[in-house]
């Protein structure tokens, strides 16, 4: 039989490793968002540059 004090140590270790975790899972979502941004960033200049290319090919054609 454990004692209180025992006993009240491992549950603080278990709140601290259940507190990691969710730390660890923040910190991925987080990185999965910056990720997310980047991606969002190159699809915009894409569309700007592909904006630009047609605006171009018009104007060489006479269309403007």
């Amino acid at each position: 039989m454990s004692d209180f004090f025992s006993t009240a140590i491992e549950m603080q270790r278990e709140i601290l490793r259940a507190q990691k975790a969710q730390m660890d899972a923040a910190q991925k979502l987080l990185d999965g968002g910056r990720e997310l941004v980047k991606l969002q960033e190159v699809g915009q200049k894409a569309a700007e540059a592909n904006l630009a290319a047609w605006k171009q090919w018009t104007r060489l054609w006479g269309w403007k």
